[in-house]
């Protein structure tokens, strides 16, 4: 009963049901009158043809007393008794013979000659005469000469003395009878019957060849019983039910037994269909309610509701712009669509400012969990700079001290050039754990991001907590954000660090796998292959109630000014972003095991084992090659050191250099008697940038080679700069060293101009 049509059905057929009622009580009531109407017609019936017979024993009656009155009768005239009644045969062809009988029950005279021969002192009709000495109605009987059915009608006649000399009769021929009946308008199918006293049929419609002479079923001899007319229900000689009225032998006329039987179907046929009519209608009514009311109730009921059933679907799966779309006006289903649109458009409004809070407290959360990494990263990174620092001013000292020492300069040199690269190596990291930006998929050493992670946190995480690496020999590539990468998995080694107050084990480990179509993983991985990385603490752990809710934003066990509860949710979300997974594992007392998976690189060939690079120093002593001096640099920078070192290196491989302190000066160059053929500037200059330098550059010299120096690490932005220049342009970032510039500056020359030699491997190999 969940449908609202349903239910409008129901209430629907719970006001109709009392009319129904009343039209079928109506109907009830109305099948009783019809079947005491059919009753009554049986009586009708059975009384007409009573009073029919009545008539018939009436007219021998009067008969009988007009022959009782003559003379030939009374004084025994034969001859003229004879006439007389040879006569009245003639003209009542409804007789079979007429005779008078002596008290003796011999005939005095007849209208058949031959029955002056039998005796009737034996008979019923004769004895009970003159024993009522009234009309009596005697019993079937066959001719005893001729043959013929019969019932005799029998009157006493006196003389004139008042004395009974005997017994006039009257043969009453049943063919005659039967006629009288079927002249009778009888209904279809019905019978009549007329039996004397006994039972015995004198008269039968309609009138099979043994019904007359035969007695009546013996389930109907009830009808001989009793003193007035009755209906009752019968079975009829066929077998059919029928509706038997009948007049016993005790009524009008007396001696003679009437039964008419209506066959019920028949009788009943035309109530029976007006009542089958009346039924249908009750029926057709209802249904016709019924249908009436479904589809005024799907379209006034139905269809609106089902179309608010819609919209708060639409609203539960997230679309609180939908909206009813039913008119509003004074109508229940207006004003309820008004109140659900009303209650969308404010839910709406409030979400909508739940949701921008919300994206902005996270966005701000992210960033306080970014500089919180970021403060753990700098206490290292300050440490590991202040070693190179120290390197590097204690290399140079010795070298101003031992300037004279061969060995011993070449040796602090190399000192020098590691601790440089060191510090280079320090400062990309640092960049790009600060990096902020959209996810920017790529190509990523899987295990170069462990390694430099486990470099980063062996000097960040303190002497107490023991970094390891279990690489993957295979060096799966995976296709993430890197800088994102790096954060999020510095997020997992501090919280690992927090749960190690005491200090412990933290494995950083990673593999590869494949994730069948139809398996069901425990990260909600779809098909496809993976890279894994692990972060595995030796810590406090967390139990169940913790580990539910661990990637809930906000939520932290950590106390106050601690810890935002964003690190693993921020975490979750850059992997899911990413198309990969996570999954927490942890016991409480042994330890907690985060591990993230991200899409293995398709179509990018892994990463081969990096051969060593050769770190010797080289042979001082070694001859230089020089350029031509026809090709000449213009380096651009407004720190003199290192112009100034650019120039020397420039120099010492062969290169003509010009200098300028900034883009003025630089242009003067171009303007002068001398020739450039490359442009070399740094990229952040006061007054004019060197951006702004190669362009104006290029528009006085188009198609002029350029180097843009920087100590920037966007991406987005070398892209920019990229777009911004045209001709022959390249882009190198700070610290870098001079094997690179020079060649990257040859690469930029149209042609390698004739008598060039090729770069000195001792002097390329230095520090710019």
């Amino acid at each position: 009963m969940k449908s609202l049509l349903v239910r409008l059905l129901l209430v629907m057929a719970a006001a109709v049901a009392p009319a129904v009622a009343f039209l079928a009580y109506s109907e009830i009531e109305a099948w009783q009158v019809r079947q005491q109407l059919v009753e009554q017609e049986a009586l009708r019936l059975v009384r007409m043809v009573a009073a029919e017979q009545q008539r018939i024993a009436e007219g021998a009656e009067q008969v009988l007393d007009a022959l009782a009155s003559t003379p030939a009768v009374q004084d025994d005239r034969r001859p003229q008794c004879e006439r007389i009644l040879a006569n009245l045969l003639h003209r009542a062809p409804r007789y079979s013979n007429i005779f008078v009988l002596g008290l003796d029950g011999i005939p005095r005279c007849s209208a058949s000659p031959s029955n002056t021969l039998i005796n009737a002192s034996d008979r019923f009709y004769f004895r009970e005469a003159l024993r009522s000495g009234g009309f009596v109605v005697g019993e079937y009987s066959v001719g005893r000469i001729n043959g013929q059915q019969t019932i005799h009608l029998a009157k006493p006649f006196v003389d004139a003395g008042g004395a009974v000399e005997g017994v006039i009769v009257l043969a009453l021929d049943l063919r005659w009878l039967r006629q009288a009946l079927a002249s009778l308008a009888l209904p279809p199918d019905s019978t009549v019957s007329i039996s004397d006293r006994n039972g015995i049929v004198v008269a039968h419609l309609p009138d099979p060849p043994d019904y007359v002479g035969g007695p009546i079923l013996d389930a109907i001899r009830f009808i001989l019983q009793g003193g007035q007319v009755r209906v009752v229900e019968a079975i009829g000689r066929d077998g059919s039910p029928r509706m038997l009225a009948y007049s016993p032998p005790s009524v009008e006329p007396k001696g003679l037994a009437i039964a008419i039987g209506l066959n019920r179907r028949i009788a009943l046929a035309a109530f029976t269909q007006a009542n089958r009519t009346g039924l249908l209608l009750v029926v057709a009514g209802g249904l016709l309610a019924i249908m009436i009311t479904a589809l005024l109730g799907s379209h006034l009921i139905k269809r609106p509701f089902r179309r608010l059933l819609e919209v708060a679907d639409r609203w539960r799966s997230g679309d609180l712009a939908a909206r009813s779309g039913i008119r509003v006006d004074s109508s229940e289903f207006g004003r309820l669509a008004a109140a659900f649109d009303s209650v969308a458009a404010s839910q709406e409004a409030r979400v909508q400012k739940e949701v921008a809070a919300r994206e902005a407290a996270q966005t701000r959360a992210a960033q306080s969990e970014r500089l919180a990494a970021l403060g753990q990263l700098a206490g290292g990174i300050a440490h590991d700079f202040n070693n190179v620092l120290q390197a590097i001013v204690g290399a140079a000292s010795l070298i101003e001290r031992r300037r004279k020492d061969e060995v011993a300069v070449r040796r602090l040199v190399r000192i020098t050039l590691h601790s440089a690269e060191r510090g280079a190596s320090i400062t990309r990291r640092l960049l790009a754990f600060g990096h902020r930006s959209n996810l920017q998929a790529e190509a990523v050493d899987a295990n170069a991001v462990l390694a430099n992670l486990r470099a980063v946190l062996v000097e960040t995480l303190g002497a107490g907590i023991d970094v390891r690496m279990r690489p993957d020999a295979d060096r799966p590539v995976l296709v993430a954000d890197k800088g994102q990468l790096e954060t999020a998995l510095l997020n997992l080694a501090t919280n690992a660090r927090d749960a190690m107050p005491n200090g412990g084990a933290l494995l950083l480990s990673l593999g590869t796998e494949s994730v069948a179509e139809g398996k069901a993983h425990r990260a909600g991985l779809s098909a496809g292959q993976y890279v894994w990385i692990s972060v595995a603490d030796s810590g406090t752990g967390m139990d169940d109630g913790t580990l539910n809710r661990a990637t809930e934003p906000f939520f932290t066990t950590k106390g106050v000014g601690v810890g935002t509860g964003l690190g693993l949710s921020v975490v979750k979300g850059f992997v899911e972003q990413s198309g990969g997974g996570m999954a927490i594992a942890s016991t409480p007392g042994r330890g907690t095991t985060v591990t993230l998976w991200l899409p293995r690189a398709v179509g990018v060939p892994d990463v081969p084992s990096p051969a060593l690079e050769d770190e010797s120093v080289p042979d001082a002593t070694a001859s230089p090659a020089g350029q031509p001096a026809r090709t000449t640099v213009l380096v651009v920078d407004d720190e003199d050191v290192i112009r100034e070192m650019i120039a020397e290196h420039l120099e010492a491989n062969g290169f003509a250099v010009l200098t300028a302190r900034n883009g003025s000066e630089a242009l003067a160059c171009l303007g002068g008697n001398g020739t450039v053929d490359v442009l070399l500037t740094d990229l952040s200059m006061p007054g004019m940038d060197g951006l702004a330098v190669i362009r104006a550059a290029q528009a006085r010299r188009p198609g002029l080679p350029a180097v843009l120096l920087t100590g920037y690490a966007e991406d987005d932005a070398a892209l920019a700069i990229r777009g911004a220049v045209s001709g022959s342009f390249s882009l190198l970032r700070k610290p870098l060293r001079a094997a690179q510039l020079v060649e990257r500056i040859r690469s930029l020359l149209p042609a390698r101009t004739p008598g060039a030699l090729p770069l000195d491997p001792a002097k390329g190999r230095e520090a710019l």
